[in-house]
């Protein structure tokens, strides 16, 4: 009965999904880890400095293969550099928001890049307006105000913080959608390292720590943890782009394992307005789809 369900679909979203399923728990793990060091007070560029290896891997093996050149070059250097000092900021705001916020807070909050995404494509690329993105956009408005709660006690000013990371992430993302063609992906991901690795490294040398062994493993597994959910997401995309959307809301995925962790690792739970709040924000997510779809239609 099992493999005739799996039979009714095919393999490529088979593998998509699982790919996409594994990414989500890689980048929860990764925000587990910043948030466990961050309260050593180890700070983001000393985390980002002992990752760099893992980062530098793939322009060794681009060079290897003798690709480099290939893979970086672009028609409009602009746009990957502009997404690369995108990044700078990120990792800073990920470690104070994480010092000051639970992880489920956090990832919760950090699932409303695409409402950002939608207002960018209504603003900026002046896609038209219909139903479901406007059911998206008061879902998701709605979902935030429920786990913010200005106003009430438990609002938290780094909140804020975490939705600002959230709209850097969609703009980040944005100006991949926008400019997919300018330069690979692998060209995207180097040059989207290339200025937040190089600053932290500045920053190390003129504040170098060296952690005990266990700290050292935690940060280099966290790298390697983003690092391969990153290309794992890609990967999933390539496989499955005529079911983008179906793939894209697996991403929601994140908020279920951040409340496992926060609840058995940090003692971190969801409260009732969390809960309802992020079932918003997921469905949120599920109706940009359709909505997306209809931009699509309308474009063809």
């Amino acid at each position: 009965m099992l493999n005739n369900f799996f039979l009714r679909f095919p393999r490529t979203i088979i593998v998509s999904s699982c790919l996409a399923t594994a990414a989500t728990l890689l980048f929860v793990l990764n925000d587990a880890i910043i948030m466990y060091i961050s309260l050593q007070e180890i700070k983001f560029y000393h985390f980002i400095f002992f990752g760099t290896p893992a980062y530098l891997s793939v322009p060794i093996y681009l060079t290897l293969k003798n690709k480099f050149k290939s893979k970086m070059t672009s028609s409009n250097y602009v746009i990957p550099i502009l997404r690369g000092v995108i990044y700078v900021p990120m990792p800073f705001l990920s470690f104070w928001a994480l010092k000051n916020v639970s992880l489920p807070e956090f990832t919760t909050l950090t699932m409303t890049a695409p409402i950002f995404s939608i207002l960018f494509s209504i603003f900026l690329l002046k896609e038209r307006f219909n139903l479901f993105l406007a059911l998206s956009v008061i879902l998701g408005v709605f979902g935030v105000l429920l786990v913010v709660r200005p106003g009430f006690e438990s609002f938290n000013i780094f909140f804020l913080i975490v939705l600002l990371n959230a709209f850097l992430i969609s703009m980040t993302t944005f100006l991949v959608n926008k400019f997919d063609k300018i330069v690979s992906s692998e060209g995207y991901f180097v040059y989207g390292g290339l200025f937040v690795h190089g600053f932290s490294v500045i920053l190390f040398l003129f504040d170098p720590i060296f952690f005990n062994f266990p700290t050292l493993i935690l940060m280099v597994s966290a790298s390697i943890f983003v690092n391969i959910a990153i290309y794992f997401l890609v990967l999933a995309f390539q496989k499955a782009q005529s079911f983008y959307g179906a793939v894209s809301c697996l991403n929601y995925l994140q908020i279920f394992w951040s409340g496992v962790i926060g609840i058995l690792v940090f003692n971190q739970a969801f409260d009732t307005f969390m809960i309802i709040g992020a079932l918003f924000i997921i469905l949120s997510g599920i109706l940009s789809v359709p909505a997306q779809t209809r931009q699509v239609k309308k474009k063809e």
